[in-house]
């Protein structure tokens, strides 16, 4: 008798160690599934927040690129600006030096020119003042011919009126004539040596003139021609950029999944399983003993 009591207490202590069990059991599986469920919500916020940091940082790229781009292209610019400005500068410059070329070679040209009709003007005068000498050196010699005659013809005068003839007179006309004739070769050959004393100034004359026109056209300026233009300005060349690729959803990673729930009744199930079939042992130990 005192054997059973004793069996039944102790069935009784199994069931209520299997039901502390179970309920342990059922805690500890709802503690894990509230874990896991805090890290779902934990992994879900931690994904959407990289999302919105991975296209963030990709969109901070397109701008630090757009921004590069947009320097470069002020830059560009800039230079582009400042070399039209040097050209037009130099072109200024230029044309400025071609119509100064251009006046200096006019103004050569016009110096030239009087010098040269200085130099004709210069020619003529000195000719003309060269004949008027030999015509003047000319007309004297006719003079003193025609005195010489004139001579001649009152000395042959004076002879025959002091009566003078015969051998004598012939004697003294011959005289008087040897003189004309001395006289006349005097005159004949300083109208030579005036002659050629003429011609050799004349000449002189022309040489100077030939001198002065090649003095001149030494001082004379050549002509300056068409000064280049300066170079055209080519466009100052611009960066590429590449733009980060576009984003995927492969650089987002796969979502995030509940880790496997532990059901609280399959975990208090395993626990009365083993506690029943220990228990039904027991019980049914108890049952034989009743029985006997």
């Amino acid at each position: 008798m005192w054997g059973a009591i004793g069996l039944g207490i102790q069935v009784l202590g199994g069931l209520w160690g299997a039901n502390n069990s179970s309920n342990s059991a059922r805690d500890a599986a709802e503690a894990q599934n509230e874990a896991m469920e805090r890290q779902f919500q934990y992994d879900t916020e931690l994904h959407k927040l990289s999302q919105d940091r991975l296209q963030a940082d990709r969109q901070q790229a397109v701008d630090s690129v757009l921004l590069q781009a947009q320097n470069e292209k002020k830059i560009a610019d800039y230079k582009d600006a400042s070399n039209l400005r040097n050209y037009q500068y130099n072109l200024q410059i230029r044309d400025k030096e071609q119509q100064s070329l251009d006046q200096q070679y006019l103004k050569s040209n016009t110096l030239f020119n009087s010098q040269i009709n200085l130099n004709t003007l210069s020619e003529r005068t000195a000719q003309d003042n060269e004949y008027r000498k030999y015509e003047d050196i000319q007309a004297e010699a006719s003079f003193d011919a025609e005195e010489a005659r004139l001579n001649q013809l009152q000395a042959e005068g004076k002879w025959r009126a002091r009566g003078v003839k015969g051998g004598t007179a012939d004697k003294a006309t011959q005289v008087t004539y040897a003189d004309l004739g001395r006289v006349i070769s005097q005159i004949n050959e300083s109208q030579d040596n005036a002659g050629r004393m003429a011609r050799a100034v004349l000449e002189e004359i022309s040489q100077d003139k030939v001198s002065a026109d090649l003095a001149a056209f030494a001082q004379k300026m050549l002509p300056p021609g068409t000064l280049p233009d300066p170079l055209t300005p080519i466009a100052t060349p611009r960066a590429d950029f590449q733009m980060p690729r576009a984003l995927g959803e492969y650089d987002f990673g796969p979502d995030p999944v509940r880790g496997a729930y532990t059901s609280p009744s399959a975990a208090a199930n395993r626990v009365w399983g083993t506690t029943i079939s220990s228990v039904a042992g027991s019980v049914g130990q108890l049952l034989s003993t009743f029985q006997t």
